[in-house]
């Protein structure tokens, strides 16, 4: 009986180590992993909006653009739409280019209301329509964030700035040198991390294009 009771007592305290064990080998494989997504998502972004740009002829009468940056501060994820280089065409035969208009948005999980993702949305193409209505491909960039923040460089004013439009007569014209993302979630102990990048667009003017002359 003493080493039955002795065998208990051993097992017991071998599988509470096994379990706790466990329960922390499954909390590291989830920080990682979630620190994993966190990194793609800045690279994403960064690399895309480093290859923003704007085009020098856009039809002046014309109300949509097909070209532009606009960013917008909110509460929770800053939004931000503008029109890149950095398009990957991956289907063969359809009427896609280089270019496109990428969008980066907040929005409430339809399973979970109490989970917020950080979303992006890509277009074919460009074309002088609202991006909205312009065929495309929407998908969750970050699952589970608390907040984004987006903050832009002016060059000429020397300093920061929440919002940024190139789409109104009194908007800027030309695009920031510098974008700060700032992407915080919740780690596994429920506490808010921040997780920054730097983004440096490359081409701050309008594309001029002309051909050359024979």
């Amino acid at each position: 009986m003493l080493a039955l009771a002795i065998l208990a007592f051993i097992t017991t305290i071998m599988w509470g180590s096994f379990s706790q064990t466990a329960t922390d080998k499954r909390a590291i494989e989830a920080a990682q992993e979630r620190l994993h997504t966190v990194r793609v998502a800045l690279t994403r972004m960064s690399r895309e909006i480093e290859m923003a740009f704007l085009s020098g002829s856009e039809n002046t009468a014309l109300v949509e653009k097909r070209t532009f940056f606009v960013g917008s501060a909110h509460g929770d994820v800053d939004e931000l739409s503008f029109s890149t280089f950095a398009h990957q065409r991956l289907r063969a035969g359809l009427a896609e280019g280089d270019t496109s208009v990428v969008s980066y948005y907040g929005e409430r999980d339809p399973d979970d209301r109490r989970i917020l993702n950080l979303m992006r949305r890509e277009t074919r193409r460009l074309q002088a329509e609202d991006p909205k209505t312009i065929a495309g491909e929407g998908y969750v960039l970050c699952p589970d964030v608390v907040r984004v923040k987006i903050a832009y460089y002016d060059h000429k004013k020397k300093e920061w700035a929440s919002d940024w439009t190139t789409l109104d007569a009194s908007g800027a014209q030309y695009l920031p040198t510098h974008v700060r993302i700032t992407l915080i979630v919740l780690d596994e102990r429920g506490q808010e991390v921040s997780y920054s990048t730097d983004a440096r667009i490359q081409v701050t003017e309008r594309v001029e294009y002309k051909p050359e002359k024979s």
